[in-house]
Formats: structure tokens, sequence, C-alpha cells
């Protein structure tokens, strides 16, 4: 990897990382759902830094080439990231029919007390 290139994906971490942080502070994502964020910045900055780690990873993992080994990490990363919101999107759902269910019977017994009044 040559040095611009090593130069461009450590800005583009650190980048990532401050971004993450910043909208941490800014209360606008949740420090739960931030942890895959910031591990990946992580991720994505040490293999910046040491770019001969992902080469030996890769070829003791038997993928042909380095870039093998960046493309199955990104799609591994993506389908952690959608089975994670995928799990939030069933619990909202769950949330949301016990909310309806409860308006639901709010509003028939306040029906019910008006019309026997």
């Amino acid at each position: 990897m040559s040095l611009q290139l090593q130069l461009v994906f450590i800005t583009a971490s650190v980048l990532t990382l401050v971004f993450i942080l910043l909208k941490i502070r800014k209360h606008k994502l949740n420090i739960d759902d931030s942890i895959v964020w910031i591990l990946w910045s992580i991720v994505l900055l040490i293999f910046s830094i040491f770019p001969g780690l992902v080469d030996k990873i890769s070829d003791f993992l038997g993928f042909m080439s380095a870039s093998n080994f960046i493309l199955c990490l990104f799609v591994f990363f993506l389908y952690i990231i959608v089975f994670s919101q995928n799990i939030t999107i069933s619990i909202l759902k769950q949330k949301n029919k016990e909310l309806v269910q409860k308006l639901s019977l709010k509003e028939y017994y306040q029906r019910k007390d008006q019309n026997e009044k």
C-alpha cells in the first residue's frame, strides 16, 4: 500500500471516529447503537496504520488477496448492522402494538363512561 493511500485511510478512519463521537455528544446517536461503529472505525484505523496486518490475516484465513478479505469484512460488518437494526425494529413493533392496544382500551373505557353518564 502506498503512503498516500495509507494516509487517506488513516484520515478517513479518524474522521469517522470523530464524526461518531460528535453525534453521540449531540444526542443524535445512542451509545448502544454506536458501539459497532466505534469498533469498526478503530479496526479500520488499525488496518490503515499497519497494512501488513491485513495481508497476514488474509493469508492466515486463506483469502486469495487482501482486498477479498477487506470486502468480506465489510459484508460481515454490514450483516451485523442489519441484524442489530432488525432486532431494534422487532422491539419497536412490539411496543407499538402494545401502545395501540392500551390506547384502544383507554378510548373504549372513556366512551363507555361517557355513555353511562
